[in-house]
């Protein structure tokens, strides 16, 4: 065998910790980024099911509907829900409606009195946590944060319509 072939088969043997490490500068990397494409998504997606969950409670709080044995209050809770396909509760207690005039509208109405037509309603979630599914970010101390790095709040309003036939008034 030539030493030419010699030098070559140890090369060969040596060689192999190199790929390992040149594979792992590509690998984390990727990996990093389909984590937070999963993230990204995944916050995007509970923005707006979350959103559309609020405005689907405002959509139902103008028509004065109520879920029986419910007042309206818990009734526009419960709706947003079971719109918000498992993401927020109403024992949760994110879930807020709130009842203004048009004269004050900054000033909330308090129970049992607000819900009359004319009035505006505001449906919210406030506080609701992103929580990333891969926790990459953090701190050499505590690298899992013990909260959510973000909260969202939404918020849908409208214009109390009429009472429905045949009904003067609906409890709060």
């Amino acid at each position: 065998m030539s030493s030419r072939t010699k030098a070559s088969l140890q090369r060969k043997r040596t060689s192999g910790g190199n790929a390992m490490v040149e594979w792992m500068l590509v690998m984390l990397p990727t990996f990093a980024l389909i984590t937070a494409f999963f993230d990204i998504t995944f916050a995007l997606f509970s923005w707006a099911t979350i959103q559309d969950a609020v405005s689907e409670g405002c959509r139902y709080a103008i028509t004065f509907q109520t879920i029986s044995g419910d007042g309206q209050d818990v009734s526009i809770e419960t709706t947003v829900a079971n719109d918000s396909m498992g993401l927020v509760t109403v024992a949760g207690g994110l879930i807020n409606v709130n009842y203004y005039t048009q004269a004050a509208p900054t000033t909330a109405i308090a129970a049992p009195n607000g819900n009359v037509p004319g009035n505006i309603v505001t449906v919210s979630i406030q506080g609701y946590p992103i929580n990333w599914m891969v926790p990459l970010s953090g701190t050499v101390s505590n690298p899992f944060r013990p909260s959510s790095p973000a909260n969202v709040n939404v918020y849908a309003s409208a214009i109390l319509g009429g009472y429905p036939a045949g009904v003067n008034s609906v409890t709060r």
